[in-house]
């Protein structure tokens, strides 16, 4: 007898780490899951996406207002743990890094799913986040350590 393996479809999604190295850019949600936890500004790929970098620009525009050249998105990571966001289905998400300027930071706007805008310059606890956003903020982290640890290098 064969066993029928349940799979979960994948749904893709993408987040943003906006940073200029000292701070980052972080959204207050604005529905569950994860209502008034601090989040990475993104979403659900859609359609009419052309590619992932699309989606996240868009994504962006959406929760923090800011339009970005698709060029300043670089790929940070994929968070894919299983069970890191409550919805059924199994979300998969592409996460890029923008480095911004001090001035778009002023120029962000809570828009769609955000209650408010949130700029760190702290690292943040686990609990304070939601879904597995902190995991991408530990790889950011462990960048601008090396970045340090490269400078004192030379």
């Amino acid at each position: 007898m064969q066993r029928k393996i349940q799979t979960q479809p994948i749904i893709r999604t993408v987040d943003a780490v906006l940073t200029d190295f000292e701070r980052v850019l972080l959204i207050r949600r604005a529905k569950p899951p994860f209502m008034d936890k601090l989040v990475l500004p993104g979403g659900h790929v859609e359609r009419s996406d052309k590619n992932l970098i699309e989606a996240c620009r868009r994504e962006v525009r959406e929760e923090v207002g800011l339009d970005l050249a698709a060029g300043r998105f670089e790929f940070l990571c994929r968070l894919s743990t299983p069970g890191r966001d409550p919805r059924p289905g199994r979300r998969v998400s592409t996460v890029f890094k923008v480095e911004l300027d001090r001035s778009e930071f002023d120029m962000a706007k809570a828009g769609s799913d955000a209650t408010q805008i949130v700029i760190v310059d702290r690292i943040l606890h686990r609990e304070e986040m939601g879904f597995d956003h902190f995991d991408a903020l530990a790889k950011i982290d462990f960048y601008w350590e090396q970045m340090i640890r490269d400078d004192d290098f030379f």
